[in-house]
């Protein structure tokens, strides 16, 4: 996974809204942890069934991973957009020594699901390696350093947008914190 450097004024959460030259708004950093009721503010949930079930469950239940940012859109070509997250605060180094190293863990969960689904080899990896483009940044939460991971997607078509969220949703929620203990 490749380190981002061009968004680094997003590295203190939570960030203030920001209103853009187009008429767009970034409604800033919601701790969703924290404020649950504040899932409803979040417009691009709205336009995507996956993506909220995604913010509901990898931050309103006990788990490893908070949301910090995202964003859906309709494009000319497709649909784009992405999801930010971290390891919660105060969780063991030999969990979030694997941050950077998501982006494996997650090829790896796709390829077993090709296995057990009985799908061509490669076939959904290949695909999610051509739709997802996964990156980290430093992240300042609370005045404790982390890392940031940001999981962009763009696809053709709103169904392949919906599949690689559903499949990120599960991967953050049961695949990962399934695997055995890391070791620091």
């Amino acid at each position: 996974m490749e380190q981002e450097t061009q968004h680094d004024r997003f590295v203190i959460f939570p960030y203030p809204p920001e209103s853009y030259s187009d008429g767009s708004v970034n409604h800033g950093g919601i701790d969703l942890t924290h404020e649950t009721q504040r899932i409803d503010e979040i417009e691009e949930a709205r336009r995507s069934p996956n993506l909220r079930r995604l913010l509901e469950e990898v931050n309103l239940q006990d788990g490893l991973f908070m949301t910090l940012g995202c964003d859906y859109r309709q494009l000319t070509g497709g649909i784009s957009g992405y999801v930010d997250f971290t390891f919660r605060p105060g969780l063991p180094a030999s969990l979030t020594v694997d941050a950077v190293s998501l982006d494996d863990y997650f090829w790896a969960y796709l390829a077993k699901q090709e296995i057990a689904n009985h799908i061509s080899d490669g076939a959904m990896v290949g695909y999610a390696r051509s739709a997802l483009k996964w990156s980290w940044s430093e992240l300042e939460m609370g005045g404790v350093s982390g890392k940031k991971i940001t999981l962009a997607f763009c696809c053709q078509r709103s169904e392949d947008a919906e599949w690689c969220l559903d499949h990120l949703r599960h991967f953050l929620v049961t695949e990962f914190p399934s695997l055995p203990l890391r070791q620091a």
